[in-house]
C-alpha cells in the first residue's frame, strides 16, 4: 500500500498541521451543516430551536419526531459524510472513490456472504450485549458509571421516539434514517477514511482495525453497547480489509441495522432487537458457539470468495 503523505505537496506538511486541518474540517462541517438541520427542523416543526433536546421529546406529536430525524440525518451528515469525502482530498490529494475503493468490481456472492456474516454475528452480539449489561465498572469510578447510566436512559427514551411507526411511511423514513444513513455514512469515515489513514500510518492492519471498532463504538456514547458494537466494529473492519470495497461493509452494517428496526416493525415494541435477556441460560450459550463455528466458517468462505474474485480480476486484466 502506497503512502500518500509521502507524495504531492502534503509531503512537506508537517503531521501536526494536517492533524489540525483534518480536526477543523471536521468541525467546521458539524457545526454548519448541523444547525441548517436544526434550522430546517424548526421550519417543519413551527417550534422554536431549545426545544429540540434530550429532555423534551417525550409527550411531543409526529411533528415533533420528524423534527428529531431531521436533525440526526443533517449531523450524521455534517459528522460523518462530509468529512469522510472531503479529508482523504485535502489530507491525502487523493480521490474519495479511488481512496476508498467504492468502484472495485465486487462479486455477488461477497456481498450474499456478507449479509449472512451479519446474520451470523448476531447471537454473540447479544452475548456481548449481555455481559455489558451486567458490568460494573471500579468503585473509583461509580460517578462515572452513573452519568452513563444517565445518559443511557435518556438515550433509550429518544429512541423510543424514533421507533414509533404508525404505518408503512414511517417504516421507509426509519429505513433512511436508522438504518440505510447510518451504514453509509459511519462506513465511509471509519472504515473508508479513519482506518484505512490508520493503516498507511501504522501499517499494522489489526492493529488500525481494533483502534477503528474501539473509536466507532465509544462515539456512540451507549455505556451498555460499547462490547457488542466494538464486536460490530472488528467485523465490519475486517470485511473492508479483505474486500477491499467500502461497500462490504456499508451493506453488513445496513443489514444489521435493518434487522432491528424490522423486529421492532412488526413486533409492535419501541425496543430495537438488541433487547437484553435478563437471564442467559445453557441453551443460550450453546448456541452461541454453534454460532462462533458457523460465523468462523461464513469467514472463511469470505475470504476464499474474494481471493477468487480478485485473481479473476487480476488475470482479465493481465
Amino acid at each position: 500500500m502506497k503512502n500518500p503523505f509521502l507524495e504531492g505537496s502534503q509531503a512537506f506538511m508537517p503531521f501536526y498541521l494536517r492533524i489540525m486541518i483534518g480536526v477543523s474540517v471536521w468541525f467546521i462541517s458539524y457545526g454548519v451543516i448541523s444547525f441548517l438541520g436544526l434550522w430546517i427542523a424548526t421550519l417543519i416543526t413551527g417550534t422554536d430551536i431549545n426545544s429540540f433536546s434530550l429532555e423534551n421529546f417525550e409527550g411531543k406529536g409526529p411533528a415533533f419526531a420528524l423534527g428529531l430525524k431531521t436533525i440526526q440525518l443533517f449531523s450524521d451528515l455534517g459528522l460523518f459524510v462530509v468529512p469522510g469525502l472531503l479529508l482523504p482530498v485535502i489530507l491525502f490529494q487523493t480521490n474519495p472513490v479511488a481512496f476508498m475503493g467504492m468502484k472495485k468490481r465486487t462479486s455477488l456472492a461477497v456481498f450474499i456472504l456478507a449479509i449472512c456474516l451479519a446474520l451470523g454475528v448476531q447471537p454473540l452480539v447479544t452475548l456481548t450485549a449481555y455481559f455489558n449489561e451486567h458490568l460494573v465498572l471500579p468503585h473509583f469510578l461509580a460517578g462515572i458509571e452513573q452519568k452513563m447510566k444517565a445518559m443511557e436512559i435518556k438515550n433509550e427514551g429518544l429512541m423510543k421516539s424514533f421507533l414509533q411507526m404508525h404505518g408503512l411511511g414511517d417504516f421507509l423514513i426509519n429505513t433512511l434514517i436508522i438504518a440505510v444513513l447510518p451504514a453509509v455514512a459511519e462506513e465511509l469515515f471509519f472504515r473508508g477514511l479513519l482506518q484505512k489513514a490508520l493503516q498507511i500510518g501504522l501499517k499494522r492492519n489489526h492493529l488500525a482495525i481494533i483502534i477503528t471498532a474501539f473509536v466507532f463504538s465509544f462515539i456512540h456514547l451507549e455505556f451498555y453497547g460499547f462490547l457488542p458494537r466494538f464486536l460490530l466494529g472488528l467485523l465490519l473492519g475486517y470485511a473492508y480489509l479483505w474486500s477491499g470495497d467500502i461497500k462490504v461493509p456499508i451493506l453488513i452494517h445496513f443489514a444489521n441495522n435493518f434487522m432491528d428496526l424490522c423486529l421492532s416493525y412488526y413486533s409492535g415494541s419501541t425496543e430495537t432487537g438488541s433487547g437484553i435477556q435478563n437471564s442467559f441460560g445453557w441453551m443460550q450459550v450453546l448456541f452461541c458457539v454453534v454460532s462462533l463455528f458457523v460465523l468462523a466458517y461464513l469467514v472463511y468462505i469470505f475470504k476464499m470468495k474474494i481471493k477468487q474474485q480478485d485473481s479473476i480480476i487480476s488475470y482479465e486484466g493481465n
